[in-house]
């Protein structure tokens, strides 16, 4: 049996909790198979990348001359617009032509998409540049699960999911007993193959035990150009105004105004940080009137208006007007 040759493409500043969540199946299932996969590392200059933690990794070769590997998986994060270079984009580009598997983790997603790889495909990616992911990517089916296996592409939301997506991966390969073996081996606990739940859901359940207020929270992540109204929200969670008040007291110490707010804002900050929408574009997608209204908002809660972090482009500090 020919191993399965898998070629990981690290960006400047990828996520190393990712990377290495991708790796360390392998490495476990090889333990029970041989040599069933090898792995290396490329650049595209071929020098050695440093990750968002600062740690240098070195790689073996550079992109152009990686040959044609079975799955290639693009690491990237917090810098991926640093990323999309011609380089980049072309080699992701000649790999897919050769018919090789793709992968992203993390923001590595937005690498594949914007070479034009995803297009028809299910994708996702880290929850902070999902919305982006939406607009500027029409053509992506976009969704929120923490991961998705579709049409010879893998793509994860980052941190420690890629454990999962590789698990069901090797599942998929070599059938579910040795996934489970590798799953064992890891100590790690998994949910059923191909279930990954909703990031919005994921991140509501965090928030609050309370069911009511969890299909509120998800509402709300899910309406944020529509700024539904209290009445909406409260008919949501089956109460009335006033009870969705004291319950969002209770469990946020915020009104359900100020806790929308926070929202918006957050998502706004993203659009931001990730995206190449002007400052109005962000002030009407995440549901604001007018542009005065979203600067004033935005600078109470980061300390500093949504124009300046545009020409920055570097994440605000929070200033604790609204916890989220």
């Amino acid at each position: 049996m020919n191993s399965i040759d898998v070629a990981f493409v690290l960006a400047p500043q990828f996520s190393m909790i990712a990377l290495y969540s991708a790796l360390e199946p392998l490495r476990v299932a090889n333990r029970f198979l041989g040599e069933a996969f090898t792995w290396r590392f490329v650049s595209v200059d071929g020098a050695a990348v440093v990750a968002s933690n600062g740690i240098p990794v070195s790689v073996s070769g550079t992109l152009q001359a990686i040959g044609r590997p079975n799955l290639a998986v693009v690491c990237a994060s917090y810098d991926h617009e640093r990323a999309m270079t011609r380089a980049m984009l072309a080699g992701i580009r000649a790999l897919a032509s050769k018919g090789v598997w793709l992968g992203g983790l993390d923001a590595g997603a937005l690498l594949l998409a914007e070479a034009g790889v995803l297009d028809g495909v299910r994708a996702t990616c880290h929850w902070e540049t999902l919305p982006v992911m939406r607009e500027a990517y029409p053509d992506v089916v976009v969704t929120d699960r923490l991961y998705e296996i579709d049409q010879a592409r893998l793509t994860s939301s980052g941190g420690t999911v890629p454990l999962d997506m590789m698990l069901e991966w090797i599942s998929s390969l070599h059938g579910p007993a040795l996934g489970a073996r590798v799953q064992d081996t890891l100590v790690h606990w998994r949910q059923a193959p191909g279930v990954s739940g909703g990031v919005a859901e994921a991140r509501a359940a965090r928030r609050t035990g309370d069911e009511r207020l969890r299909a509120v929270v998800v509402a709300m992540e899910q309406h944020v150009e529509d700024n539904l109204r209290i009445s909406d929200l409260a008919r949501i969670a089956g109460l009335s105004s006033r009870q969705l008040e004291r319950a969002f007291g209770a469990a946020f110490g915020l009104s359900p105004v100020s806790f929308y707010l926070g929202v918006r804002l957050e998502r706004a900050e993203h659009l931001l940080t990730y995206g190449h929408m002007s400052v109005r574009e962000v002030a009407l997608a995440t549901g604001f009137s007018s542009l005065a209204r979203f600067s004033r908002a935005y600078k109470g809660r980061y300390g500093l208006p949504p124009s300046r972090h545009r020409r920055g482009h570097g994440t605000p500090a929070t200033t604790g007007a609204t916890s989220m």
